[in-house]
């Protein structure tokens, strides 16, 4: 498999030569030959500027920030609302967030979008044995929040209509 690869590669590599050598050297030749030193060395360092700046990342996409539904926090204390059911779990000695997750069948991929908009605080990573978290579901069984108390107060997580998570509190 890996030799077939590289055979393709090298086939590729030989009708670029190619191609260059009978389309593009003779083509280009005299116009680079006319040019001075410094400008061949100029010429060469804006096309290496010109491919790096063409090979880096793009900027990232800001975040969508719109609220379209959310209960206020006084409305978690119910255990349903319009968005899910609300269930309660609590944090044993020396377990993770993510092990609560696993243990009981919720899907991680929910918790890893609650991680990444967490925070500097990181309430995420900072349990304590018997603390209490809530997390909303669907029958569906989708993650649509997670509230917990910390030390800074209640943290509330809401899932946007995009699927993206928001940290409210």
């Amino acid at each position: 498999m890996e030799a077939v690869m590289k055979e393709k590669i090298l086939a590729l590599l030989n009708t670029i030569k190619q191609c260059y050598s009978t389309k593009v050297h003779p083509r280009l030749c005299p116009i680079v030959a006319s040019l001075s030193v410094w400008h061949r060395r100029a010429l060469a360092i804006a096309l290496l500027i010109i491919i790096i700046g063409l090979l880096l990342p793009g900027p990232t996409p800001k975040p969508d920030v719109t609220l379209h539904h959310i209960d206020p926090p006084a409305m978690l204390t119910e255990e349903s609302d319009s968005q899910g059911v609300w269930h309660r779990y609590s944090v044993a000695e020396g377990e993770t967030l993510a092990q609560l997750f696993r243990d009981h069948g919720l899907p991680t991929e929910s918790l890893y979008a609650m991680v990444s908009v967490q925070g500097n605080d990181k309430p995420l990573s900072t349990l304590s044995a018997g603390q209490q978290v809530k997390i909303r579901m669907t029958l569906q069984g989708d993650v649509t929040g997670l509230t917990l108390e910390n030390t800074q107060g209640q943290v509330l997580f809401v899932r946007q209509k995009d699927g993206r998570f928001l940290r409210v509190q």
